[in-house]
């Protein structure tokens, strides 16, 4: 029987939530973008309510999802 976090691993190709916070980016695909949570140039997310950007940071402390990440996976529940 595998564990939650080896079968996560096995879906992402090896990449876990864990790792993503650590290194301050996302899940690297499939299941997320790979990217930086901070751009090269410095830029980050705003958030027009700090409720949103808490909501947002324990998502991410949770899943390894950026916001966008997060967004598109909250569209894609929204289609079923």
């Amino acid at each position: 029987m595998k564990t939650i976090p080896a079968f996560l691993a096995s879906l992402s190709g090896g990449d876990l939530p864990a790792d993503a916070v650590r290194e301050e980016r996302c899940l690297k695909t499939p299941l997320g973008c790979g990217k930086p949570l901070i751009s090269p140039e410095s830029v980050a997310r705003l958030f027009p309510r700090a409720s949103q950007a808490a909501r947002y940071q324990a998502e991410y402390q949770i899943t390894g999802l950026c916001p966008d990440c997060q967004d598109a996976l909250d569209i894609e529940e929204a289609d079923l």
